[in-house]
């Protein structure tokens, strides 16, 4: 198998969200797959089985599970098939995942095997709101209290493919943290699959799987994020609106998310940096 080693969301070489993009003919056993990306190490591993030009199947891995959908993976596999398309300028990927295809426009830039990519997730679709007398337990597991919330905001859980409860907060960014081993459960039983605590006015956010690892760049939850912006007139369709993560990893990475005004897709864009390229071991 074919591997490269990508950053997301990046600022150049060494910045934003690392990742492991894999282009196999046949994928591995899904046990395999789960092996080779707790190897590599990287929040997310991509798997690409071609099936024509610029048209794949994909399958995203944490160390943990498959996911059906994440943001960063698919932006990294982009670049990585564009960059196979040799001389070309822009590029057009479409990608089937398990439950939704996305398609993805990948543009090369100035620097050396740097691309921007822009991937469609779709309409955003709102779950539900939190009632407020709920606020309190789900967000005291996080370091937070009611203090440090905004209060013309409410806690909502929106998604575009994963399921993000969206914590909008005025202050306490930098205590945030996992506290409770059971507040994966807690938050399941809302219908949410991960936690987004965003500060509004800095337009920065965080979000950690349920043992405590932070995430550098999120683009799964990118699309949710502009969409409740929108939604409560904070940003407008339309607008290019520009996330920050990563800053407490030491990876600050810049997101982009645009509502469209004719469709209300959400569309995420980031820049895309190939660091380097080899062979994994053919493993079954």
């Amino acid at each position: 198998m074919q591997y490269y080693h990508v950053d997301v969301f990046s600022k150049g070489p060494l910045s934003g969200n690392g990742l492991t993009v894999l282009i196999c003919e046949h994928f591995p056993k899904p046990e395999t797959m789960l092996q080779i990306t707790r190897e590599m190490k990287q929040y997310e591993t991509i798997f690409l089985r071609k099936l024509r030009d610029c048209e794949y199947r994909a399958k995203i891995y944490t160390k943990d599970e498959e996911l059906d959908f994440a943001g960063h993976p698919i932006l990294g596999a982009a670049a990585v098939i564009h960059l196979q398309q040799a001389g070309k300028e822009t590029e057009t990927i479409l990608f089937h995942l398990n439950d939704k295809d996305v398609v993805v426009t990948s543009t090369t830039v100035d620097h050396l095997h740097e691309y921007e990519c822009s991937m469609n997730q779709g309409t955003a679709t709102t779950i539900g709101q939190i009632s407020v007398p709920d606020y309190s337990k789900l967000i005291a597991p996080l370091g937070l209290t009611l203090g440090d919330l905004t209060s013309a905001y409410p806690l909502e859980i929106m998604t575009t493919g994963l399921s993000y409860l969206i914590v909008p907060i005025q202050s306490g960014i930098e205590r945030i943290g996992i506290l409770s081993n059971n507040y994966e459960s807690l938050v399941a039983s809302y219908g949410a699959k991960f936690v987004y605590v965003f500060d509004i006015d800095a337009r920065e956010g965080r979000t950690f799987d349920f043992e405590g690892c932070e995430d550098v760049a999120t683009g799964s939850a990118a699309g949710p994020v502009g969409a409740y912006l929108c939604k409560h007139g904070i940003c407008r369709e339309g607008e290019e609106i520009i996330l920050h993560q990563g800053r407490f990893l030491g990876r600050p990475s810049i997101l982009r998310v645009v509502q469209e005004k004719q469709t209300g897709c959400m569309i995420v864009k980031g820049n895309v940096s190939i660091l380097a390229e080899g062979t994994f071991s053919d493993l079954k």
